[in-house]
Formats: C-alpha cells, sequence, structure tokens
C-alpha cells in the first residue's frame, strides 16, 4: 500500500491525462457532482440500480488511473 497524499494523487493522475491527451487520445473528465447530469442522463436504467444510487464514490478509487 502506497502512502501518498491525495494531492500527491491527484497530480500524477493529471500528469497520466495530459500525456494521454498528448498522444492524441480523446479525455474526458468526469467528477462525482456530474455523473447525475451525464451518465444517468444517457442511461436511465442505472437509477433504479441500488449501488448507484446508495453509495458514494471512494476518493481514493476515483483518483486512481486514467481508466476511472
Amino acid at each position: 500500500m502506497s502512502w501518498d497524499t491525495l494531492a500527491e494523487m491527484y497530480e500524477r493522475t493529471m500528469g497520466r491525462i495530459e500525456q494521454s491527451a498528448r498522444a492524441c487520445y480523446k479525455v474526458e473528465l468526469l467528477w462525482e457532482c456530474e455523473v447525475d447530469e451525464k451518465i444517468l442522463s444517457r442511461h436511465p436504467e442505472l437509477k433504479t440500480r441500488p449501488l448507484v444510487r446508495n453509495s458514494p464514490m471512494n476518493t481514493r478509487n476515483a483518483m486512481y488511473g486514467i481508466q476511472t
């Protein structure tokens, strides 16, 4: 387990995102507060999923890697 701070993980993640964008990959950032607007409007069936409705996002998972 790494003992990096959230700020260090954030900076590393932003660096990876920047690197991917420079390599001509399409990068779309989606913050937790935007999930309802974008994801749920595209996929209304997710509104009925108890996991989506009831569990908050884990900050450590949210700031890990490009795939999240």
